[in-house]
């Protein structure tokens, strides 16, 4: 089916990607349906918005099943139409674009033999030439932070221009901006993978209009990134109960233009050179392993297809990998520095494989302890002073949010972590708490604004003058999502407020705080280490992984039994049936109340620990 420009981008991550995708001759030359084209763009759309996303370690969210990817598919068809509506504002002449149309602009060209081919997402036809925009499910704050500071001000290297975004005059000339620009000519990159993409179908473009011996219109196209506006906020205007985005108070569309002209022009030449290496694997075609390496983007939302397979002599168990800060590297005693990949592709697996002199990191050497000898690592002193901090009642605290591409409710902007359920287990007294009688929550009905009844329920049960503390494992989730209520609904601004300074860190046990240990008393370097480390951690102070350390409470076998199913399901409320509404409404209930009682959990086997 020829190559694509989606194909391009994969076929060109390393050699042994076009053999597993068992490419054949008669494939480089065929013909590529519209329907073809935007099934292979589809999944790469819905990874994209799922990266916009985070798991409790971090990572990108990885969700394999494409009946909960497609849950995210209608968000993103609408951001595609807002991008074509508002580009007439900003853009003259004549537009193609939406999502399920086949007049969607195309470009091809053959070269030795492959034909290379691509869709636009928005076609601006001007005059004698034309505008490509291409809209990415991301917002303008990974693009706007990546600049320096000066004076002590940051400064980003876009500059906004009736209304669409430039780099800076005169920036290639500043050699500290260049090192910012080095982001967006890494294809790995957060932002730069975007770039990529555009610059890769600007690379078939260009060698179409060559071949059809239009090159005088070459210098005359823009190209550009359309994304979702970070800035925007959303008034909460709907119109026959959809919601209308319009521009809001301090001037913002809910979609912005990033001019890519410049920087995609300085890409062809890298492209150029990758498109030499597609085929010379596709001449060679051979599937002999091959190193891994950042290519394979472990962990990402646009990690290779074929990872598992190639990492599959990698365990998932501590490994090197495993290692706190791995992607930082090891030094040895001498300053050598050896990569994590070259150290796996060289036979260096595991973490007992890392000759010790190689862990100059003070918790590497205890993680490495730990795996060896099997006993895990405590500092009960720390453990036993960070308890002391946590006074009654305590309220273990979980929401569950939906993450949004496109602003839902007044006050709200793209991707904002929209809370649509809490969990709360009360506990007045050490060890006095009962799952079921001491447990209270609220979880939205429907998708029905149903933030204020939220609010009111979770301070019903949670007296914010009671001296008490509401514990949550990662404060920055909680305390940002009690921010933003705060800043939408003023009327209990002080109640939130109140209720966002009680909050404390069931992390700051397990893992640390500095902050909080220095102020106890402890060096800085105790206080920024570890409290707690278990082989079986691996890593990770996730509370899926320190749970099962110190309870028998599992997830396993729970219908919903993680975040990404707990959104999904959310999310899929007004297709369900009434029975099965019922059915996963309860489940999702059991699920959060699971993630509070956890923490009850945890705290209860550490005091016991250190007693």
């Amino acid at each position: 089916m020829a190559v694509t420009k989606t194909k391009f981008i994969n076929y060109t991550r390393c050699p042994r990607y076009v053999a597993l995708d068992d490419l054949r001759v008669e494939k480089l030359t065929s013909d590529v349906t519209f329907e073809e084209y935007k099934e292979e763009e589809r999944k790469e759309m819905l990874h994209d918005l799922l990266g916009n996303m985070i798991d409790e370690d971090g990572n990108d969210i990885l969700v394999e099943k494409d009946e909960q990817l497609e849950v995210m598919l209608p968000y993103y068809n609408e951001v595609e139409l807002l991008a074509g509506y508002l580009a007439k504002k900003y853009f003259k002449g004549k537009f193609k674009f939406a999502y399920d149309t086949r007049n969607q602009e195309s470009f091809d060209c053959n070269i030795n033999g492959i034909r290379y081919i691509c869709y636009t997402d928005i076609y601006n036809e001007v005059d004698d030439y034309f505008n490509i925009i291409e809209v990415k499910a991301t917002t303008s704050k990974k693009f706007l932070k990546i600049g320096k500071k000066i004076d002590g001000v940051f400064e980003s290297v876009f500059i906004k221009k009736n209304g669409i975004y430039y780099l800076k005059d005169g920036i290639r000339s500043d050699k500290t901006y260049n090192r910012c620009m080095d982001k967006l000519f890494d294809r790995y990159d957060d932002a730069g993978h975007y770039v990529y993409d555009l610059a890769v179908q600007r690379y078939i473009i260009e060698n179409d209009l060559k071949q059809n011996n239009e090159e005088d219109k070459i210098s005359k196209i823009k190209y550009y990134l359309a994304v979702l506006n970070g800035e925007y906020i959303y008034d909460g205007y709907k119109k026959k109960g959809k919601n209308i985005y319009n521009t809001d108070m301090f001037g913002n569309d809910i979609i912005t233009y990033f001019d890519m002209t410049e920087i995609t022009k300085e890409y062809q030449d890298i492209i150029d050179y990758d498109r030499k290496k597609l085929e010379k694997y596709i001449d060679k075609l051979t599937v002999t392993d091959y190193p891994i390496g950042e290519y394979c983007e472990n962990k990402k939302s646009t990690k290779c297809y074929y990872q598992n397979l190639c990492w599959c002599f990698v365990p998932k168990e501590n490994s090197i990998l495993n290692y706190i800060d791995s992607h930082h590297g090891f030094k040895d005693e001498k300053g050598n520095f050896y990569d994590r990949y070259d150290l796996i592709n060289s036979g260096t697996i595991n973490m007992t494989d890392l000759p010790v002199n190689c862990l100059n990191r003070e918790k590497n050497r205890i993680q490495r302890e730990v795996v060896e000898t099997k006993i895990p690592y405590m500092n009960k002193n720390k453990i036993r002073d960070g308890i002391k901090q946590i006074t009654y009642p305590i309220y273990h605290l979980d929401f569950e949010t939906f993450p949004c591409p496109l602003p839902r409710y007044k006050g709200e902007s793209p991707y904002t972590q929209s809370v649509f359920q809490f969990s709360l287990h009360i506990e007045k007294e050490e060890g006095i708490c009962d799952k079921e009688s001491n447990h209270y929550g609220y979880l939205a009905t429907n998708h029905e604004d149903q933030r204020e009844e939220l609010i009111e329920m979770m301070l019903k049960h949670i007296d914010v003058n009671s001296g008490g503390k509401v514990l949550v494992y990662n404060e920055s989730f909680e305390k940002s999502r009690l921010k933003e209520l705060a800043d939408i609904f003023p009327e209990y601004k002080n109640d939130l407020l109140k209720l966002r300074s009680m909050v404390f860190d069931l992390l700051n046990i397990t893992k640390t705080k500095t902050s909080l240990y220095e102020e106890l008393g402890y060096d800085k370097e105790e206080a920024a280490l570890f409290n707690y480390y278990h082989e079986d951690m691996n890593g990770s102070f996730s509370i899926k992984k320190i749970l099962p350390l110190f309870s028998d409470l599992t997830y396993k076998g729970m219908d919903i039994g993680n975040g990404v199913q707990a959104l999904v399901t959310y999310a899929k409320f007004p297709n369900m049936n009434k029975k099965e509404y019922k059915f996963k409404y309860q489940k999702l209930v059991e699920y959060c109340k699971q993630d509070t009682w956890a923490m009850v959990e945890i705290l209860r086997g550490l005091r016991s620990s250190v007693k």
